[in-house]
């Protein structure tokens, strides 16, 4: 598996470097790199993790469509904020979505980080939707998640992974900073 997982990690590099750039290719390489970590994850229990990643491929077909349709209709980024009324909202989500997720992960898995995954997969749903929309707040988000997904992979042995996340994180606080920039903020 550690080919897998290097292949994976190689291609969410180019994942993470064509979000930062706000590309829209993001999401044809995006598909490929959740099929890989959909394996990865199932393979070493990190079910919540493995059906994050499947959640991925759709919100990737859903981000094409999206962005297609946002490029049509003005010739500016895009990218906006999302406006403070909708983050209690989007709290209530991640709070609920966690509570559940962690009890079937408790329940019915071997998951040996429960609630590590529940949270993080709560959280991910929500910053890819975010993206999706592209809003800037979704950097906000991959920060607490790829900080979880840098310990988690260290801890399950997937060091690749591991680094691929830390990776991300340093990539995502340079996008808050980018795509402020492309928003105008």
């Amino acid at each position: 598996m550690p080919v897998i997982e290097l292949i994976a990690a190689c291609i969410g590099l180019a994942y993470v470097i064509l979000e930062y750039r706000a590309s829209w290719w993001l999401w044809i390489v995006g598909m490929a790199m959740s099929l890989l970590y959909i394996y990865i994850f199932a393979k070493v229990n990190c079910y919540a993790w493995a059906l994050t990643y499947l959640y991925y491929l759709g919100a990737n077909i859903y981000g094409i469509i999206v962005w297609k349709k946002n490029s049509e209709e003005d010739t500016n980024s895009g990218i906006c904020m999302l406006h403070r009324k909708y983050y209690s909202k989007l709290l209530g989500i991640v709070f609920l979505l966690t509570i559940l997720i962690f009890f079937v992960l408790r329940e019915y898995t071997e998951s040996v980080i429960p609630l590590s995954e529940a949270f993080s997969t709560a959280l991910s749903v929500v910053g890819m939707w975010l993206l999706a929309k592209k809003y800037l707040q979704h950097w906000y988000i991959w920060l607490i998640v790829n900080a979880i997904y840098t310990i988690g992979s260290f801890y399950q042995g997937l060091y690749f992974s591991a680094i691929l996340f830390a990776v991300y994180y340093v990539v995502s606080l340079l996008g808050v900073v980018r795509w402020r920039k492309l928003a105008g903020k």
